[in-house]
């Protein structure tokens, strides 16, 4: 007979174990759900955040689940997870959009183990990509993973291709084909010529990630009564304080630098604000260079800027309304002209949709502007897209 405090013991600790193998049913019932309205909504990257987190769950999945896990996958470009998923889905219920997705990739696919270093990772690349969207993206998740770990165990549309400088060939085949990635020397020097260091052949570029930006929504402005300045036959024609709402609109592009934790980059973005305050009317146009920082989903932009303001109105500064012109009711006086001058632009934002390679994001945006007598204070809240981070994920 067992004795009584092991027992215990090995009770206690099977007891304390067993919630981290129980199943989440609630979470699970949860999750498929967000999974299929996710997929009716085409949010394919989406569809597979919720599928990984379904499977922390630790609970018996339904085919429905497998089914759209692996269409998911398909979308990414992540083949041999479509492969695996599509088989677990076959093992529920052989349907035959199952089977032929199955043949499809058996007919079109290989298996190949990539074996790199992650101090120096390869890039994968292939002369002539194919023309189906779904090997396309096949080939670019692959890269992605080389460029991310140095190392690659999936599956590849048939064809030539290159890693680090070694060639191979992807065919048909249920086993995996080894490549081995190593250092090779630099090209050969003349003679007389110092030869350069041992280097790593295709490591990855400077660009992590590119595209635009495009943001519009309501905003708001406001410039106060300017200072220090005065008119020669003394009415100096500048509007007193303002406040306006209007809109917003940015059009730029950004791109990421690949050596950087959290993801950081740089965008070139031009800018207009409108305001439209009573009887007063402001076209801003600004250029603005900002440094990026894309910690998780959020974005967060600060950099030097520089405006043009085309304005109209009634209502001068009365201070300036001195000498001839006192006693002039300055409230019923027009003005118009234009102001410029530097000041620095900022932005917090928060990514809420995907669109592949793109953002749907959310974003906070503050700035501040001089032309020497008076300043400019602008706010809105933006609505559009940014280019999205490329993230390894296992």
């Amino acid at each position: 007979m067992m004795p009584i405090l092991p027992t215990l013991f090995v009770s206690a600790a099977l007891f304390t174990a067993l919630p981290a193998f129980a199943c989440d049913e609630a979470e699970k019932l949860r999750l498929a759900e967000e999974i299929s309205r996710l997929a009716a909504k085409n949010a394919w990257t989406g569809v597979e955040r919720s599928y990984t987190a379904l499977l922390a769950t630790r609970c018996e999945l339904k085919f429905e689940s497998y089914w759209l896990g692996s269409e998911s996958a398909r979308f990414l470009g992540k083949t041999f997870e479509q492969f695996e998923r599509l088989e677990l889905a076959k093992k529920i219920d052989a349907q035959p959009q199952v089977l032929d997705s199955l043949a499809a990739i058996e007919g079109n696919y290989g298996r190949i183990d990539i074996h790199g270093d992650v101090r120096h990772p390869p890039l994968l690349t292939r002369a002539d990509m194919p023309f189906a969207p779904d090997q396309r993206k096949s080939i670019e998740w692959a890269a992605q993973v080389v460029t991310a770990t140095g190392s690659l165990h999936g599956m590849l549309p048939f064809g030539d291709y290159d890693v680090g400088g070694v060639k191979f060939a992807v065919a048909a085949g249920p086993d995996f084909q080894p490549v081995t990635v190593g250092k090779v020397r630099a090209a050969p020097v003349a003679k007389g010529e110092e030869a350069g260091p041992e280097q790593t052949a295709g490591s990855k570029g400077a660009i992590n990630y590119a595209g635009p930006v495009v943001l519009v929504g309501p905003g708001f402005l406001l410039t106060a009564a300017p200072e220090g300045v005065e008119g020669a036959n003394g009415i100096e024609v500048q509007p007193d304080s303002v406040r306006a709402a209007g809109v917003v609109a940015e059009l730029g592009a950004e791109i990421g630098l690949t050596y950087s934790a959290p993801e950081a980059g740089l965008a070139l973005v031009v800018g207009y604000g409108g305001g439209f305050g009573g009887a007063h009317t402001f076209h801003q146009f600004s250029g603005w260079a900002a440094g990026v920082l894309r910690p998780g989903q959020a974005r967060i932009a600060l950099g030097p800027s520089y405006q043009l303001v085309a304005g109209k109105g009634q209502g001068i500064y009365e201070a300036f309304a001195q000498g001839d012109a006192d006693g002039i009711a300055v409230s019923g006086l027009d003005y118009s002209g234009y102001s410029w001058g530097a000041g620095v632009r900022g932005s917090v934002g928060y990514g809420l949709l995907d669109l592949d390679n793109l953002r749907g994001v959310v974003e906070l945006g503050s700035a501040w502007h001089s032309d020497g007598a008076r300043s400019f204070l602008g706010f809105g809240m933006t609505f559009g897209i940014v280019p999205a981070v490329p993230r390894f994920e296992q």
